[in-house]
């Protein structure tokens, strides 16, 4: 009786520790421009079998909703997802590609992110040169 007492208070724990992070998740990045490649607030949600969909401004006015992340570190420590969004057109430029990962620590709720686009037409400055940018901020569970 007791083992099995033991089994089932074990499992309450990883399941309370596992429902805790799979929460949705509201991310703030401060200083964003409103058109810019990363956006201020991205939204992730479970989907309840392991995946994550992402939302933010860019996503809406190029999909009209949410879009599939890929998981690539879901632990105790940071949830990591990615994406990608195809054919950008900003006001100041465009990008055949543009690859994201956000990185959230759970421990402490910051959270980073990485716009990467191996070729990016700025309209300012050299035409189809790469470019990189990335944001601090922090995610809350909704």
């Amino acid at each position: 009786m007791k083992q099995i007492l033991g089994v089932v208070a074990f499992g309450m724990t990883v399941m309370s520790g596992v429902s805790a992070y799979a929460e949705a998740l509201n991310c703030t990045f401060p200083n964003q421009k409103i058109d810019g490649w990363i956006r201020g607030q991205v939204f992730l949600k479970p989907d309840g079998a392991g995946a994550y969909t992402v939302y933010d401004s860019l996503i809406n006015q190029k999909h009209g909703g949410p879009i599939a992340a890929r998981v690539s570190a879901d632990n105790d420590k940071r949830l990591t997802v990615k994406w990608t969004l195809k054919r950008i057109e900003l006001r100041h430029g465009d990008a055949p590609r543009v690859d994201y990962t956000l990185n959230y620590l759970k421990r402490d709720g910051s959270a980073t992110i990485n716009a990467q686009a191996p070729e990016l037409n700025d309209y300012n400055k050299s035409s189809f040169a790469g470019g990189t940018f990335g944001a601090r901020g922090s995610c809350q569970a909704k």
